[in-house]
């Protein structure tokens, strides 16, 4: 398979300077809005264990039953944070989700389930070891006589929830699942938060009274609201309210296509070109199954359009959607869009199916004539989605084009390449001289778009200018 390079002749077409500096300014908000949100994480762990030991919480920890049953307590106090932090990363809080993108915040949330398995794991053995010193009895004496606390068991079934979320975490044992049955095994996470809970309040006296207990209060309530607001109630009322069906489906290739929907005051939504819905097409044998997609074209006021592929069951189940089919839909989520811009010049790579996002960014992004770059990655020509409505894009902004068709090559190290094998010394940097000023948008299978960015970064372009939003569960 031969590889093309199809640059596109660039118009003359004005570019103000006042968008140039609108990119930089958004730029610097995105960063003070990224710092403000690492200091708030920090605090949601830290505050628990200061307001305890501003209480007197290390005053009985002169002996050895006393110094491991404050390290249960902190270790108790920082797990119980991570876990109102985790619940607050997948709430879909659109400020958080204006900042960092959900991608990133689900990713942060998946980090932050090792110490929140490892938290109460640890809380526990400190405090049976240090009951047991106390009290002058074997660990397997004093764990029955702390089952003799109601709430007590309904912590240990809270911990036996813990540890099947986290077993079906690890990698090898989250590929071996359908993602239907790892969101269901995941929802035991809630479980496991609400069995807990009687135990925080009523076992102890770190909880059971003072400025301790009326934080804790605030904190479960406030991070209830935000569970109910963004991930339930939002969602359940956009789609009322917009009243989303499919208006047209067209064959993109024999297993693409691209799904128009229309619907009611959708600008209201303030979606953004790039940004990604969960979708739920009201059809039988496809209500029930629930799709990240990103939008393929710029949205209107009455119109949003996906491009699907059929990689999988689900997806392939999308092939048969008729117009008139309802949808539901949570959404927009992420930053892959114009409002993740920095700088004047901007690189946009699309490999498969991820060319579809890069369209519609494409669309609605701003530059002046020679300033963007648009390359479409595929292992075969009919792989190049939506490739005429991108030339017709790059023809009218002014844009810079490359096609590149063909498997993927090898360096002289034998390392794989994103580029195509007839051109194994080729590196973006040959395609965009200014990669390392600009900003850098990359869509595509992880692997492919992994083998970019690093591309990007060798380079020299600044992690702040590398846009990459992933969908991996």
């Amino acid at each position: 398979m031969t590889t093309t390079v199809r640059p596109v002749p660039q118009p003359l077409v004005g570019w103000p300077d006042h968008d140039a500096a609108r990119y930089r300014a958004q730029g610097v908000r995105r960063a003070w809005a990224r710092d403000a949100l690492q200091v708030a994480c920090w605090l949601s762990i830290a505050a628990p264990v200061a307001l305890w030991l501003g209480e007197g919480g290390l005053a009985g920890a002169g002996s050895l039953a006393g110094v491991l049953k404050a390290a249960g307590i902190v270790s108790g106090l920082v797990a119980t944070g991570s876990m109102v932090l985790m619940l607050w990363l997948t709430a879909r809080v659109p400020w958080i989700d204006r900042t960092i993108g959900q991608d990133r915040a689900t990713a942060l949330h998946a980090r932050l389930g090792q110490l929140t398995f490892g938290g109460p794991l640890s809380h526990a053995l400190y405090l049976l070891a240090a009951y047991a010193l106390a009290d002058r009895l074997n660990a397997v004496a004093e764990f029955w006589s702390l089952w003799q606390f109601g709430d007590f068991a309904l912590a240990v079934v809270a911990l036996l929830l813990l540890a099947t979320v986290a077993v079906s975490s690890v990698v090898a044992a989250r590929r071996a699942l359908p993602f239907e049955a790892w969101k269901a095994i995941h929802l035991a996470t809630y479980a496991a938060v609400l069995t807990g809970l009687p135990h925080q309040f009523s076992m102890g006296d770190v909880f059971a009274a003072g400025p301790a207990q009326w934080y804790w209060l605030a904190v479960w309530a406030l991070t209830l609201f935000a569970m109910l607001s963004f991930r339930v109630f939002r969602p359940l009322f956009n789609s009322l309210d917009h009243a989303v069906i499919v208006s047209a489906v067209e064959h993109e290739t024999p297993d693409t296509v691209t799904i128009t929907m229309t619907g009611r005051r959708l600008d209201d939504l303030d979606a953004a070109a790039g940004q990604y819905f969960h979708w739920r097409f009201l059809a039988p044998g496809l209500w029930w199954h629930q799709h990240p997609l990103s939008l393929s074209a710029s949205p209107t006021g009455s119109t949003l359009r996906v491009t699907v592929r059929a990689l999988g069951r689900g997806t392939a189940a999308l092939l048969g959607v008729r117009p008139g089919t309802r949808v539901l839909f949570e959404g927009p989520y992420g930053i892959f869009s114009d409002a993740a811009r920095t700088a004047p010049d901007v690189v946009l790579v699309g490999i498969g199916i991820g060319i579809t996002p890069i369209r519609a960014v494409l669309e609605e992004t701003r530059f002046a004539p020679g300033r963007a770059t648009v390359i479409l990655r595929a292992s075969r020509p009919e792989e190049l989605y939506l490739v005429r409505e991108i030339e017709d894009l790059c023809r009218a902004k002014g844009a810079r084009l490359y096609t590149l068709v063909g498997p993927r090559g090898r360096d002289a190290a034998g390392r794989e390449r994103w580029v195509p094998a007839q051109y194994p010394g080729v590196h973006l940097w040959d395609l965009c001289p200014a990669v390392a000023s600009s900003d850098v948008y990359v869509c595509g299978p992880d692997a492919a778009a992994d083998l970019v960015v690093a591309d990007a970064v060798a380079a020299g372009t600044p992690a702040d200018k590398i846009h990459h939003e992933r969908f991996a569960w």
